[in-house]
């Protein structure tokens, strides 16, 4: 295999490679590249094409629904069904984290607030919480049209469902924010009438933003969100774009070259491809300082 100049990498222009073959995977979160380099070359699967568009049909979905598609999913009885059903669901969840962590960083420049919404009640039903938080959605975009937001479901131990949201919502928003009690600092989301908020300032606190993602979508998800949405996010953020290069063909190089020229790298690792044990390079790169 060819060894890749450290000089070439990135993507936002959605111009795909029309080959089937592929050595280099590159997803373009706003401001940050992502790139995964194989050792051997690997053919454009259905799965690929399906990861390509994933992002995008649940952006359509979001713009048919307004907000996000919160149905209750069909129970699963048989035992051994549940059983590969959990096998299945932790690929899943792992897939769901990177796409989580790709939205929050592709759009660093909007997060002003992490906010958590708690019920005051041992609320356990999905559908009933889910409810209401659209509700609350409904209300502060009324208030504030360009509403941005990432939101984690969890569960505390005692079962009670609670949210994990990044927003572009200011700290000191009156219309939204409320002042702490006799404290002049603002800490409590308005329009959520069902328990407790509490708020944190993030503005440009990248390792936070991220971080908070990474701590709430854990790897221990409830049954309740099995074939569900574990994350939300509002329709208007900028979605991943991934392209799938051949470093063996000089049109992707140049292509390549020409979207990372200006970019720094901030992370390299390499690891083992599980499926058939064949090297994969990470690199990670964003706007040079």
């Amino acid at each position: 295999m060819k060894k890749l100049d450290s000089t070439i990498l990135d993507s936002r222009l959605i111009v795909t490679t029309k080959k089937e073959n592929y050595n280099l995977k590159m997803v373009t979160c706003g401001d940050f590249i992502q790139v995964y380099l194989y050792s051997a070359d690997k053919i454009k699967s259905t799965n690929d094409y399906l990861d390509d568009l994933n992002l995008k049909k649940c952006e359509k979905k979001r713009k048919l629904n307004e907000v996000i598609n919160l149905e209750e999913s069909t129970d699963i009885e048989d035992t051994t069904n549940k059983e590969n059903f959990k096998k299945v669901d932790k690929k899943n969840i792992i897939r769901s984290k990177l796409e989580c962590q790709r939205l929050a960083k592709g759009n660093i420049e909007e997060w002003e607030t992490f906010i958590t919404l708690t019920f005051s009640d041992n609320i356990i039903d999905m559908n009933y919480a889910n409810k209401k938080f659209r509700y609350f959605i409904d209300k502060i975009k009324r208030v504030y049209k360009d509403f941005k937001y990432l939101c984690v479901p969890e569960f505390q131990k005692r079962g009670a469902v609670h949210y994990h949201l990044l927003t572009n919502i200011k700290i000191n928003d009156k219309k939204l924010m409320y002042k702490q009690e006799n404290n002049s600092r603002y800490s409590h989301v308005k329009y959520w009438n069902e328990g407790f908020t509490s708020v944190e300032e993030i503005k440009g606190d990248i390792k936070k933003i991220v971080g908070y993602i990474a701590k709430y979508m854990t790897k221990d998800i409830d049954n309740r969100l099995f074939n569900r949405h574990r994350y939300f996010y509002s329709r208007n953020l900028n979605i991943p774009i991934v392209d799938y290069i051949n470093i063996n063909i000089q049109e992707d190089i140049e292509y390549y070259a020409k979207k990372i020229q200006d970019k720094e790298l901030i992370y390299q690792n390499e690891y083992l491809n599980p499926l058939d044990n064949s090297q994969v390079t990470f690199l990670e790169y964003t706007n040079s300082k």
